[in-house]
């Protein structure tokens, strides 16, 4: 990658690929050490069509050196950057650790931009954030219930602050508006009025009290309800869960074939290889596959 200087002030901050956010006391330590040592690592950026840069990485250090630079204009008045492809910058983003800053509505609201706006097929994405396909599918089911709208969207609400799981957001999106409300009422609120009992419950979590039911409860819960309570028959329903499980069974054993080869040829070159330190790194990888 090629190293440049740039001005901070002629930077592009793009808001899908920036951190969620951060905890005051880090910034706080940040712009101290840019503002004491300068800045250590570079930012990485990439050239814009238009001309002009785009922060691909470093949106957090860019805050803090305009943050010093309004204290001080004549500080930092060029910072090194490096130039990476405009066409990968969501690659470089995202696989960074920015996946695990992400609440789950947000990741869903990312894998629909990256896949409506920018055309990034999903299973591209998956690869930027690294997470398998199967997960993916996850956040695009999370999209769909905040959608929904109403009730569903706040099932995402309590799944960002972990009171509810955000592994099986199917498990809520085959109920009808009042299957939701029922499963409520009838299994966590304990009666009191659902949208109620959410916004006390996230408020509660808030405040450091921890409510969390497990992803088993939910998936018994949303699948013992009345007839009524589903958007579809129960005939229907079982034929999507059998369609399911033969896709999870097909990646499964596509996994352990592709493993099975990458064991294989581990092998052969930990066995024909004079080089000392690629046979060492190919029986750690065997160790590792196996």
């Amino acid at each position: 990658m090629k190293l440049i200087e740039v001005n901070p002030d002629d930077l592009v901050v793009m808001s899908e690929l920036s951190r969620s956010g951060s905890a005051k006391q880090f910034e706080e330590r940040l712009r101290a050490s840019i503002e004491e040592i300068g800045l250590a690592e570079p930012l990485k950026v990439a050239a814009l069509p238009e001309g002009g840069h785009l922060v691909v990485d470093g949106t957090m250090r860019l805050r803090a050196i305009k943050a010093i630079r309004e204290v001080n204009p004549a500080a930092l008045t060029s910072v090194p950057a490096y130039v990476v492809d405009f066409e990968r910058r969501f690659e470089i983003r995202y696989q960074t650790d920015i996946y695990q800053d992400l609440l789950p509505s947000q990741l869903a609201e990312l894998v629909e931009y990256l896949h409506k706006s920018e055309n990034v097929r999903k299973v591209d994405i998956a690869r930027y954030i690294g997470v398998s396909p199967p997960t993916l599918r996850n956040y695009t089911g999370l999209w769909r219930l905040i959608e929904r709208g109403g009730l569903f969207a706040r099932i995402v609400d309590l799944m960002d602050v972990e009171v509810i799981p955000s592994s099986n957001p199917y498990a809520w999106l085959r109920l009808s508006p009042i299957g939701v409300w029922i499963a409520i009422q009838q299994h966590f609120s304990n009666g009191m009025a659902a949208d109620e009992w959410i916004e006390q419950t996230i408020q509660e979590v808030r405040r450091g009290k921890s409510i969390r039911y497990p992803i088993k409860f939910v998936e018994n819960v949303t699948s013992n309800l009345d007839p009524e309570c589903y958007r579809e028959d129960a005939e229907a329903r079982t034929v999507k869960r059998d369609l399911g499980l033969r896709r999870g069974t097909k990646h499964k054993a596509k996994v352990a074939a592709d493993s099975a080869t990458a064991l294989k040829n581990v092998r052969r070159v930990h066995r024909e290889t004079t080089d000392p330190v690629l046979k060492g790194a190919a029986k750690s990888l065997e160790t590792y596959l196996r």
